[in-house]
């Protein structure tokens, strides 16, 4: 497998030098992999061995990576991580010294859990998982695409479902928000993800005082407030628009600071009303109104 991962990087690149020094795959082989002879569990399972190969170069694991992340974009295939005893050294590659590796696990991650219960339940039985995606979330020596990925996973992990929830707050991942939202060096595409998370977990949790309380008790509410105004990312002001509606709609009330900043943010914000979502823009500028 491995080896014909290394010619089919040197053919696609045209490199006759390293066509020729990978030598010519097996041509059963080719005839497994390109002609039907594997199925896709078999595939699947190829991919993780050339993953976690410690021989094998890293061009090699990325491809392999690449592969395994399109098989899994089928369903079936996703909960088959768990049935063909995948997750483990899935997981396992979250530790490698490669970030290039790491980000590919944590959008491998990510895909699997997104919008599947099944595959939800089946990363979070493996108790180093979750703890591993907050720490790569929080970590500020990370590589920021790593991190990216790493709030992808999580967010994915937390809509609708309960037990992720209930697990994320007792390992006080809701810390991990806030010091991204009001770092300055922080990408938008970076914040956009952990404002994910934080709509994710409003899909998991009762909206109700205590989760307000934790909201600002956390910094969250404040930190996402200063995002409304007409220099912030037009995706920032619409995320946090769609946050605050969720709120508004919860029956949740906020106090007069609070009311302060929402209504001069509005008011900054007003030429871009028809480039955000017009529900949750209309929600919070009435609920202003009653205030």
């Amino acid at each position: 497998m491995e080896k014909l991962l290394h010619w089919s990087v040197a053919n696609s690149q045209g490199d006759k030098e390293a066509v020729e020094k990978a030598g010519q795959p097996d041509p059963k082989l080719l005839q497994q992999l390109f002609g039907g002879g594997l199925d896709e569990p078999a595939l699947m399972k190829q991919a993780i061995v050339v993953i976690t190969n410690p021989e094998a170069e890293l061009e090699a694991k990325l491809i392999a990576f690449d592969n395994f992340e399109m098989l899994i974009e089928n369903l079936d295939n996703a909960n088959n991580i768990e049935n063909l005893k995948l997750w483990e050294p899935l997981i396992g590659v979250l530790q490698s010294p490669e970030p290039e590796l790491r980000a590919f696990t944590l959008s491998v991650i990510g895909t699997a859990v997104q919008n599947n219960t099944n595959s939800q339940e089946n990363f979070l039985k493996y108790e180093q998982g979750l703890p591993q995606l907050i720490q790569i979330a929080k970590n500020k020596n990370e590589k920021t695409d790593v991190r990216t990925k790493a709030f992808y996973a999580l967010s994915n992990l937390l809509k609708h479902n309960k037990e992720s929830y209930s697990k994320f707050n007792k390992l006080r991942g809701l810390d991990v928000i806030a010091p991204v939202l009001s770092d300055p060096n922080a990408t938008d595409k970076l914040k956009l993800r952990v404002l994910s998370v934080v709509t994710a977990v409003m899909t998991s949790t009762m909206i109700d005082a205590d989760f307000m309380q934790k909201l600002r008790d956390e910094s969250i509410l404040q930190t996402s407030l200063k995002f409304l105004h007409s220099g912030s990312n037009i995706y920032i002001i619409d995320k946090v628009l769609n946050f605050l509606s969720q709120l508004i709609n919860g029956g949740e009330r906020f106090d007069e600071s609070e009311v302060t900043v929402l209504k001069s943010g509005l008011q900054d914000i007003a030429s871009l009303e028809e480039r955000v979502n017009e529900d949750d823009y209309k929600t919070v500028k009435l609920a202003m109104n009653n205030y």
